[in-house]
């Protein structure tokens, strides 16, 4: 791809470059507005287009709108059916119920450990009053020391199996507490997932197309469809690897676009990705459009542009075919070579910063 102006002298630069046409043998240097631009070629699409894509696979189950449709910010688009996702909810859902069940202060589990903790404590509370009269037996001599010891064991057992039971009761109970978050966590999450399965626009705009139809099975790699501004349209345009490096944001763009032909468009370039494709040497770059009149773009019109890098005003210019091994011209008079020095050039006409000029006639090589 080699830096032109190729349908811009056919037409925009008509005037500017009217004059000392080249295809004669001879010619001299004359005085010219010259401009010097970048071609490239792309499509149109609107501004802030976006692909729709599904996070997970599945079946579509319903499409909320057609193609044309405007649609707003958070719109559903399409609801997608998977019966995995549909099970685990329903499983994250049981899982949740019995958790909660077996949490409640009435479930089956905590009811018995507190009857547990019931019956150690009237075991504690009975032995512990039992020791109590052993002791005061001793006291006046009616009982043996043993017997008093042997109380005393008792109501120690029986209070550590009352601290025992109420330890369980309190374990159990943060045990259960903590798997119902947990259930309660794992249902939110699935159903949170599940909402992956209705897609919602992002912007504000107009669906250009509608890649599928209900009931037929989608992946995460397929685009289901596609929404951009239909207010503003912009230039999605390749410039060849060695060209790209003399682009600058703000750069004016003239655009041809095929279904106009009689018109050319102005934009300004806006982004220009720093990564040349391996597919085809080429950077992508995104002009804006200006006013594009009456014309109406579908998204997806190809496209040439001309990306305009200088332009000199009364400049001394020749036909590109009179210099040959890259800086000389010959003269009509003598046959030795003259080096020149070139300046900017476009698609037919190069110009001479020295070595020649306005009075000098030139022999095509």
């Amino acid at each position: 791809m080699k830096t032109n102006t190729q349908f811009l002298s056919g037409s925009l630069l008509l005037a500017a470059l009217a004059a000392c046409s080249p295809g004669g043998n001879t010619i001299s240097p004359v005085r010219k507005n010259i401009t010097e631009a970048v071609y490239a070629s792309g499509k149109i699409y609107p501004a802030g287009h976006y692909k729709v894509f599904s996070k997970l696979p599945g079946y579509i189950q319903h499409i909320h709108i057609k193609a044309g449709d405007a649609v707003a910010a958070g719109q559903p688009l399409i609801t997608i059916l998977n019966e995995a996702a549909e099970l685990s909810v329903s499983t994250a859902k049981n899982i949740l119920d019995l958790a909660r069940n077996n949490a409640d202060e009435q479930s089956a589990i905590i009811t018995a450990m507190k009857q547990e903790v019931a019956s150690a404590k009237s075991k504690y509370e009975l032995d512990s009053a039992n020791y109590a009269r052993f002791s005061n037996l001793l006291k006046s001599n009616a009982t043996s020391p043993l017997a008093s010891d042997q109380a005393k064991t008792q109501a120690d057992i029986s209070k550590q199996n009352y601290t025992r039971a109420l330890n369980t009761l309190r374990s159990t109970k943060e045990r259960l507490g903590m798997e119902l978050k947990n259930a309660e966590n794992q249902y939110q999450a699935q159903l949170l997932g599940k909402k992956d399965f209705t897609i919602f626009s992002v912007m504000t705009g107009i669906v250009y197309d509608v890649a599928f139809n209900e009931g037929e099975l989608i992946g995460p790699q397929l685009p289901l469809m596609e929404i951009g501004d239909p207010a503003k349209f912009e230039a999605e345009l390749l410039v060849d690897e060695t060209d790209v490096a003399r682009l600058t944001k703000g750069q004016q763009v003239l655009l041809s676009v095929d279904a106009f032909k009689e018109q050319v468009f102005k934009g300004t370039v806006q982004e220009i990705y720093p990564r040349i494709s391996l597919l085809n040497k080429t950077s992508k770059v995104i002009a804006s459009l200006g006013s594009t009149g009456s014309a109406v773009f579908y998204s997806g019109m190809s496209a040439e542009a001309n990306i305009l890098i200088s332009e000199k005003q009364n400049a001394l210019v020749i036909p590109r075919e009179f210099i040959f091994d890259a800086n000389k011209v010959r003269l009509k008079k003598g046959s030795a070579a003259r080096v020149v020095k070139k300046g900017i050039e476009d698609l037919e006409y190069t110009e001479i910063l020295s070595g020649i000029d306005e009075k000098d006639v030139l022999v095509k090589p």
